[in-house]
């Protein structure tokens, strides 16, 4: 066989397959012969003599015993090889963190530090392990509802959604909270689940809100104030557990009262809503007609104001003239009665028709007066 360098005595190196009558296996006959059996055992110790001599394996010769220098240095460069692959392979050494996340390092299990993003390199496994929480992604989890994959449906969880008020009713909340992670480290391993952590904190800081106040603000215009009150609550809890987490906003999803008395309560809400609506026409009407009357009030008091100032100015003259006709009424008393009764007369007959007599027409016949002399005249001039 060509495995073990063996011969039968024949010398066959020159000839071909199928020469003197032979097959190509080995001594049989050509052409009906059976390939022969192979010794599978046998194969393996050539092939360990042949190359253990590489990895320091003795053959039992000379040449065995020879090669244990160079298979001593065969297995140290496999050793370097492995171990730089070891170190070099990404996640074992060396690894990313993005910009979303933080690097939590674990030395033995135990935490060791916190990376920022970049790139970093670590101890390899075991020895070392990185883990990647994403800080950055914002986080939503639903109370009192869930919403079905693929459909904008949503359906209420009974036990989740239906609270009770501070005026013992009760009021059906639907209701989620945006939470981040503010800390890897204790967002890792100060609970055992934040994610439900974060839920039940925020379930019950709900109901203490409104346990805290009646229906009728947390389902109309109370509603930011249950959002801003129960995020603090929430905020202030997962704080005290050391969650690492931060919730940035609570969003009321739905306030109703339970569907057995959601009709009535609309209809309240309703008359409400009108009777704003009323209050709001009528605050209007008010503001349009206060401002006229006050207006006008205005325009009568300073017209009153400019008469009385008239009077008294007017009144106050007449009364400084009459001071100065006494004045001169004491220096010559004929001559101002004499003038105050020319100015008088002046005054009454200035647009009146006159005809004057001489004095002595009264002893003669009496003079013809027409009555209507500017009718006359007009006649007379047709």
């Amino acid at each position: 066989m060509p495995w073990n360098d063996q011969s039968n005595g024949n010398d066959t190196r020159g000839q071909k397959p199928g020469d003197n009558g032979k097959s190509p296996w080995g001594n049989g006959p050509q052409g009906g012969g059976e390939p022969p059996e192979v010794d599978v055992d046998e194969i393996v110790r050539n092939l360990q003599r042949r190359f253990g001599g590489i990895f320091g394996g003795g053959g039992g010769n000379g040449r065995g015993r020879g090669g244990k220098g160079l298979g001593g240095l065969g297995i140290g460069v496999i050793v370097i090889v492995l171990i730089g692959v070891w170190f070099f392979t990404p996640g074992s050494g060396w690894y990313i963190v993005k910009a979303e996340e933080q690097g939590v390092v674990l030395r033995f299990g135990a935490y060791n530090r916190t990376e920022l993003p970049g790139f970093h390199w670590k101890l390899p496994v075991p020895f070392e392990t990185a883990l990647k929480p994403k800080v950055a992604r914002v986080h939503q989890e639903n109370i009192g509802f869930r919403v079905s994959r693929g459909r904008n449906t949503s359906s209420s969880i009974p036990h989740e959604s239906l609270m009770l008020t501070g005026d013992e009713n009760i009021v059906d909340i639907n209701f989620s909270v945006i939470w981040q992670i503010k800390n890897a480290r204790d967002f890792l391993f100060n609970l055992d689940d934040p994610v439900g952590a974060v839920k039940s904190v925020s379930e019950s800081a709900m109901r203490e809100v409104v346990g805290k106040n009646d229906l009728e603000p947390i389902i109309t215009q109370g509603r930011q104030i249950v959002e801003t009150t129960t995020r603090e609550l929430i905020q202030k809890a997962l704080d005290e557990y050391g969650a690492g987490v931060i919730i940035t906003q609570v969003q009321l999803q739905k306030a109703d009262p339970p569907s057995r008395v959601l009709e009535a309560f609309r209809d309240v809400v309703n008359a409400g809503q009108d009777a704003e609506t009323k209050v709001n026409q009528a605050t209007a009407y008010a503001n349009d007609v206060v401002p006229k009357a006050r207006g006008d009030a205005a325009k009568l008091e300073q017209e009153a104001i400019g008469y009385r100032d008239s009077v008294i100015a007017e009144a106050a003259g007449e009364a400084e003239r009459f001071n100065l006709i006494y004045k001169e009424y004491k220096k010559a008393p004929v001559v101002t009665r004499q003038r105050m009764y020319l100015e008088t007369m002046e005054r009454v007959l200035k647009g009146t028709d006159k005809v004057l007599l001489d004095k002595n027409a009264g002893n003669q016949v009496v003079p013809y007066l027409p009555i209507n002399p500017k009718r006359s005249n007009t006649q007379g001039g047709r």
